[in-house]
């Protein structure tokens, strides 16, 4: 009788031990302001969510008013057809097109820029380098010549998101950014546009 009274106090006493050691949340001192700040961002999907399902407020497969809503400026019709279509902001930047929306039978399908007014997602733009491509998307990208430019590279980026979309930088000789869009395939590696 003394051992089972022995055994079931050590179950309970094990068990009142282990309950212990976990805490309410209420209880658990607050980090402080400088420690959450000293650490660094966590990637998170949602940073890539809304650019690879298409542009502020305009998703892939919405329509030219949608577009046009999302952009909140001028945009002139670059021509084109129906089957294909390129939308320019306008005016246009100094240099470039600056950022072009492809319509594919009336629907969203891309968008390019190649200016530094806007960056692609986790922060790269035009200017940015062949190295910085691979350090921000490790194991995310494929490498391919360009179609036109010899020693120039494209780099393919798939999301770390569940999507269809493809995030592509064009690259000159030096391995610099001239150019970047998002889309949906086939449209995102049409390498003339809607040419």
């Amino acid at each position: 009788m003394a051992n089972r009274t022995l055994s079931i106090s050590a179950v309970v006493m094990t068990n009142i031990l282990a309950l212990s050691a976990c805490s309410d949340a209420s209880n658990t001192p607050a980090k402080t302001a400088s420690a959450a700040q000293s650490s660094p961002p966590k990637l998170q999907e949602k940073e890539d969510l809304s650019p690879f399902t298409g542009f502020a407020s305009a998703r892939f497969g919405s329509d030219e008013a949608a577009v046009r809503a999302a952009w909140k400026g001028s945009l002139r019709d670059g021509g084109g057809s129906e089957a294909c279509r390129q939308l320019f902001q306008d005016p246009r930047p100094a240099n470039g097109f600056g950022t072009s929306f492809m319509l594919e039978n009336g629907q969203f399908v891309r968008y390019d820029i190649d200016t530094r007014e806007r960056k692609a997602p986790r922060g790269l733009q035009v200017g940015s380098s062949s190295q910085q491509i691979r350090a921000t998307y490790p194991g995310r990208f494929e490498e391919q010549p360009n179609k036109y430019v010899e020693g120039a590279t494209d780099f393919i980026v798939t999301p770390y998101i569940d999507s269809d979309a493809r995030l592509v930088f064009e690259t000159d000789r030096d391995g610099v950014v001239t150019r970047w869009r998002i889309g949906v395939p086939p449209a995102v590696f049409y390498v003339e546009g809607c040419s």
